[in-house]
C-alpha cells in the first residue's frame, strides 16, 4: 500500500472502530485492549475485540517486515521477548548512563551493563567471548544490542525535556526516569492480536497475554494520561524526534480528551 493511500485512510478512517461481530465481554480484556489504542488508532484496527479487523495480507506483511514473524515459533519468540524485555530493557540501561553525563565512557558503560544483565549468558563467559577474536552467537547479540543502545541514547538526547502534550504539559525528568513500559505493552497488544488473526497463536494464548497486560497496567499506572506519557517517551526513545512522533502525540491527545474515546469512557 502506498504512503499516500495510508495517509488518506488515516485521515478518512472512523475513530474507535467497533467489531461488528461483538466486543470482548471481559472488563480486564477490554482494559488491556485499551493499552494498545494509540497504535490501534494509527493502523485503524477494531478497538474492542480480539481480532484486528485488518486484511490478512496487510497483517502478514506487517508481522514479516516489522517483526520477522512468519510462523508460530517466531510469533511465540517475539511475544515472549516483548513481554520480558521489549525496548525497556535497553532504555533502563542507557537512561541512567545518560543522566550521569559522562559521554567519554558511555560505550564502555553500556557494553558492561549489557554483559552484566545476564541476558546473554554468564557475564564472565560473555566477557571472554567478546574479547576473543572468534565470532560467536553471544558476541553477535551483545554487539548488535550495543549498536541499538547507542542509537537509543542519541534519541534520548534529542528529546529529553522537550516532550509534551496538551493534557500533561511538559514532561519533567521524573517522567523519563519512570521508564517506557507503556510503549512495550501497547506494542505487545497489537502484535499478539495480529498473531492471533494469522493463526500463529490460539485464543487462550491471546487471553493470557491480555491478562498480563491488564496486570501490568494496574501495577504501574494510575491514569491513561500517565500511561500516554510513558508510551510517548518510549516511541521517542526508539525513533527520536520526527513527524510520526507528532502524529502519535496527537493521537494520544485525542484519546485523552475526546468524549467518545474509550480512555475517557473507561478511566484507569
Amino acid at each position: 500500500m502506498s504512503l499516500l493511500k495510508k495517509l488518506f485512510q488515516a485521515i478518512s478512517g472512523k475513530k474507535y472502530r467497533k467489531c461488528p461481530n461483538g466486543a470482548v465481554t471481559s472488563r480486564e480484556e477490554r482494559r488491556a485492549l485499551e493499552a494498545g489504542l494509540i497504535n490501534s488508532e494509527q493502523i485503524m484496527t477494531y478497538c474492542d475485540s480480539h481480532t484486528t479487523g485488518l486484511a490478512h495480507d496487510s497483517i502478514t506483511d506487517t508481522l514479516d517486515s516489522n517483526w520477522d514473524i512468519n510462523s508460530r515459533e517466531e510469533a511465540t519468540e517475539a511475544l515472549e521477548s516483548l513481554s520480558r524485555y521489549g525496548h525497556r530493557f535497553l532504555y533502563d540501561i542507557v537512561f541512567p548512563i545518560y543522566m550521569k553525563g559522562s559521554p567519554e565512557d558511555e560505550v564502555h558503560e553500556v557494553l558492561e551493563a549489557l554483559v552484566a544483565s545476564g541476558r546473554y549468558g554468564p557475564p564472565e563467559t560473555v566477557r571472554g567471548l567478546i574479547a576473543a577474536e572468534e565470532s560467536s552467537e553471544e558476541k553477535h547479540q551483545v554487539l548488535a544490542a550495543l549498536g541499538k543502545a547507542m542509537d537509543m541514547l542519541e534519541n534520548i538526547r534529542s528529546v529529553f525535556r522537550l516532550l509534551k502534550d496538551k493534557v500533561n504539559g511538559q514532561y519533567p525528568p521524573k517522567d523519563y526516569s519512570n521508564g517506557i513500559l507503556a510503549w512495550d505493552l501497547g506494542r505487545l497488544v497489537t502484535v499478539s492480536r495480529m498473531s492471533f488473526d494469522c493463526g500463529y497463536i490460539e485464543k487462550e494464548e491471546l487471553s493470557r497475554i491480555l491478562a498480563h497486560v491488564d496486570s501490568e497496567l494496574h501495577s504501574n499506572f494510575s491514569s491513561w494520561p500517565q500511561f500516554a506519557k510513558s508510551y510517548i517517551i518510549g516511541r521517542a526513545s526508539w525513533s527520536g524526534q520526527n513527524m510520526m512522533l507528532d502524529g502519535i502525540i496527537g493521537t494520544a491527545e485525542d484519546l485523552m480528551t475526546d468524549k467518545d474515546s474509550p480512555w475517557v469512557l473507561s478511566p484507569l
